[in-house]
């Protein structure tokens, strides 16, 4: 067995049932996974080879390349679609209130944080009405919401769930504001990717196989089962996971192009900037699929 080391902030359907089924095996591979909880470690972790895969946010990946000068190629997407929300502490009740206020933040240019400046930005409140304290993954950022140290925080499931049954208010549903969002994507550097070719397309054909299985229907059930056992969470929120599943893992070059609209948008993207192309190689996909790639997306608009 050859061992890659992966990381990320939840395990995905897919490699749930990658794992499970035999998918990893049957292409001779040991995948471990180290769960993320702090994304400038994990961010520095990828930089400096500490994993050689990471299951998370293509956002935050272009993010570091664009911004720290890390070389990160994504070849493929796992998900699409926010479920993440802004929540405010009781006694908040709209957005407005946020002013002057402590938000919790992780990392603070990418990912949630990015949305969640859309978000205040949407209601004519800029960066520097608010503060934000970086603390960490949802959980941590949970936590602070729950002991009073912030007034409001962008939280996805479970995190939100219970920050709602706290008495929390919901501000704002993320996918209100950039629908259709690269949830998560298979990156790594790209000095790693392009010298391990062929087992980063053992890993996307074990992948895409995963997700051919999953969405049988009538596999349906058993894969809540397992996503349920393996997250230790419930049919609700498998269903929610279960239903941003990417078929056969494949890149949307349109959703990367969104994602550096988005970031140039609020300013963390300065120029020159670069098709999406720059970010990712769909010739892995290809390989491992035997499918064609899909159009280029090119440039970003203005």
């Amino acid at each position: 067995m050859d061992l890659i080391r992966t990381t990320g902030y939840h395990r995905r359907p897919a490699h749930v049932i990658a794992e499970k089924k035999g998918f990893f095996a049957g292409e001779g591979l040991e995948v471990s996974f180290e769960e993320a909880t702090y994304a400038p470690g994990h961010n520095q972790g990828m930089a400096e080879g500490r994993w050689d895969i990471s299951l998370s946010s293509p956002d935050t990946m272009i993010a570091r390349t664009t911004r720290d000068g890390v070389d990160f190629l994504l070849f493929m997407q796992a998900e699409e679609g926010l479920d993440a929300f802004l929540i405010g502490r009781p006694g908040i009740h709209s957005i407005d209130q946020l002013r002057g206020k402590l938000l919790a933040g992780d990392p603070g240019d990418s990912n949630l944080d990015l949305i969640r400046k859309k978000i205040l930005r949407a209601h004519g409140i800029e960066e520097s009405d608010y503060q934000v304290e970086i603390i960490g993954s949802s959980p941590y950022r949970l936590e602070a919401f729950l002991q009073g140290k912030v007034v409001a925080a962008m939280l996805t499931p479970p995190s939100s769930e219970k920050a709602f049954g706290a008495g929390g208010n919901l501000l704002a549903k993320a996918e209100d504001y950039v629908p259709n969002w690269p949830l998560t994507g298979g990156w790594g550097l790209r000095k790693w990717i392009e010298s391990h070719r062929e087992l980063v397309v053992r890993f996307i054909r074990a992948w895409a196989a995963a997700t051919d299985w999953l969405l049988e229907r009538e596999h349906f059930e058993e894969t809540l089962q397992l996503v349920m056992e393996a997250g230790r969470i419930n049919r609700e929120r498998a269903e929610h996971a279960y239903s941003k599943v990417v078929p056969k893992g494949r890149i949307s070059p349109v959703t990367i192009r969104k994602v550096l609209e988005l970031r140039i948008e609020l300013g963390v993207y300065p120029p020159p900037h670069s098709p999406a192309e720059r970010f990712y190689d769909f010739s892995y996909w290809c390989e491992a699929t035997g499918l064609p790639a899909p159009p280029p997306a090119g440039m970003p608009g203005y």
